[in-house]
């Protein structure tokens, strides 16, 4: 038996009060009777089983497979809904007055108990049966990581559409917060604006989808007994040595990919923010509803709130855009980030203001603090260091390609300098805007922090948010001066940093931000270098 959390404020002083308080819930408990998951999870599964077992046997009745192959197919699939029904015989939850209990396990058994002050995010998803069927998935989670990898979340697969919503509503539920289910108790803070789908061909992500789009066909046209190893690509590459002008095909080859990519991201923009709205509820809770095919409803805790992150891919800010998350316990971590089903973010890719207007409504402020502060921009000596890095890689590469080239071909010497020249000029350009994009400041309970060329992040967090600091010296920093200050806090990623600053600087902003909990350790106790050539309107403090 596994529990997630011990409620520290009821642990009895001796053991005879351990046992009493434990024989005592164990009453309470008792009188609550486990209740099995909804029987239609096992439907769900058993169609997803019946088309897979279809679409395979259209692929082999269309290929003229053997009848093994006929065989082996729905022997594993029905296995496994076999075991789905399994699951749901050995799987029973309940909700005490004191905790959510959960029992599952076909060869291992397990038993999780979550107190209920623990739960911090209550998340409802529903894939297409699901909806289909009526049914939804509820994850319990209390903040806090068991590893780097995995977080403390109870998993309830599946429920009624009704039942889990009200299961929400009642762990939610704060002594003197009531929830209250009524859309007109509830304050709209963001909702989708389709004007947005602008943003969406400026994903990263589009030449991703160009070239899947053509593995898809590729693999298609394998299915469909085409051949293309041996018939489509031959014709293909025949066909392309005929062609005297090779430069307008591959135009359009490139037109076509990032075609097809854009009309991937369109999709993709549409199943996942469809019907979006991020509403403050009562009880001081934040949730985001989102998705046409999977329906997703996560729901974070304001006192689990750090601070929140406006982050500017590079093609989303050439567009004016940008993305916002929560820097909040239990969410915003770097596994989450890239995953559709990121818990931390507040907003789709929409305008900066209006990315802006959300944080500082998210944050109770008049205005967002990223905004709002005036940043301390980074002395030349952090450029300096990243012009000198790209220059180290641009010479690196093309050196490499230049031996090569003096030992294989002298094609590569060619490609080598060439190479390099790109390389540098290319590295040139981003550790140029990467400079421009360095600061910190400080502006009422927030301190912030921007960093990134790629991607830009403009962090605000919390001041008793933090909960230590880290002062970084790399052999490279040392020569500068510069050092890297990282702020570490119980949210999102657990460490934020301020880049390539100097020491004096960052440890006076480091105290200022957070007074005393720096100044201890420092030689000389309370004299806090002061930064030199300030101006007197900085933004800090």
């Amino acid at each position: 038996m596994s529990t997630d959390g011990i409620d520290t404020d009821r642990l009895p002083s001796d053991t005879a009060e351990v046992e009493t308080a434990e024989a005592d819930r164990a009453g309470e408990d008792g009188n609550v009777a486990w209740r099995r998951l909804d029987p239609r999870v096992i439907a769900a599964v058993g169609i997803w089983c019946l088309l897979v077992i279809l679409a395979a046997a259209v692929v082999m009745w269309w290929r003229d497979a053997p009848w093994w192959l006929h065989v082996s197919v729905p022997a594993p699939v029905l296995g496994v809904l076999g075991y789905e029904v399994l699951r749901w015989i050995k799987t029973f939850y309940r909700l005490t007055p004191e905790r959510i209990e959960l029992r599952t396990g076909v060869v291992v058994r397990s038993h999780r108990s979550i107190p209920r002050q623990r739960v911090r995010s209550v998340d409802v998803t529903a894939e297409p049966m699901h909806r289909i069927l009526g049914i939804a998935a509820v994850k319990v989670g209390t903040g806090h990581r068991i590893s780097s990898s995995t977080s403390a979340v109870l998993t309830l697969d599946a429920l009624t559409a009704e039942g889990s919503e009200a299961l929400r509503e009642e762990l939610l539920r704060r002594p003197g917060h009531p929830v209250a289910a009524g859309a007109a108790q509830r304050e709209t803070v963001a909702a989708i604006d389709w004007s947005w789908l602008r943003y969406a061909p400026l994903s990263v992500s589009v030449p991703l989808l160009g070239l899947s789009f053509v593995g898809a066909v590729y693999e298609g046209l394998d299915i469909l007994g085409a051949d293309p190893d041996n018939v489509v690509i031959p014709k293909l590459i025949t066909w392309l040595s005929t062609v005297e002008d090779l430069w307008p095909v591959a135009v359009l080859a490139v037109v076509a990919v990032a075609l097809a990519g854009t009309v991937g991201s369109l999709g993709m923009f549409v199943e996942m923010w469809w019907g979006f709205r991020l509403n403050r509820e009562p009880g001081g809770t934040l949730r985001t509803v989102r998705g046409l095919i999977v329906t997703r409803s996560v729901t974070l805790e304001e006192a689990r709130l750090r601070g929140v992150e406006i982050a500017e891919p590079l093609s989303l800010r050439w567009g004016g855009g940008a993305l916002t998350y929560a820097v909040a316990t239990g969410s915003g971590t770097v596994e989450e980030e890239i995953s559709a089903g990121n818990s931390s973010v507040l907003l789709p890719p929409a305008p900066l203001e209006e990315a802006h207007r959300v944080a500082a409504a998210v944050l109770r402020e008049e205005r967002d603090p990223t905004e709002a502060v005036r940043l301390v921009p980074h002395t030349r000596h952090a450029l300096h260091r990243r012009l000198r890095l790209a220059f180290l890689v641009g010479t690196l590469l093309g050196g490499i390609l230049v031996v090569l080239g003096v030992l294989l071909t002298p094609v590569l010497v060619h490609v080598g300098w060439v190479t390099a020249l790109v390389v540098c000029a290319v590295g040139c350009c981003f550790a140029v805007d990467a400079h421009h994009s360095l600061g910190h400041g400080i502006t009422g309970r927030h301190l912030v922090t921007r960093h990134g060329s790629l991607k830009r992040r403009t962090i605000a967090l919390r001041r008793d948010g933090v909960i230590g600091w880290r002062i970084s010296q790399w052999a490279w920093h040392r020569r500068s001066g510069l050092c890297r200050v990282t702020a570490t806090t119980a949210g999102g990623r657990g460490a934020y940093h301020v880049k390539d600053v100097l020491l004096p600087e960052g440890l006076r902003f480091a105290d200022e931000a957070v007074p005393g909990l720096l100044s201890q350790f420092m030689v000389g106790r309370g004299e806090v270098p002061e930064r030199r050539g300030a101006e007197p309107d900085s933004g800090l403090g």
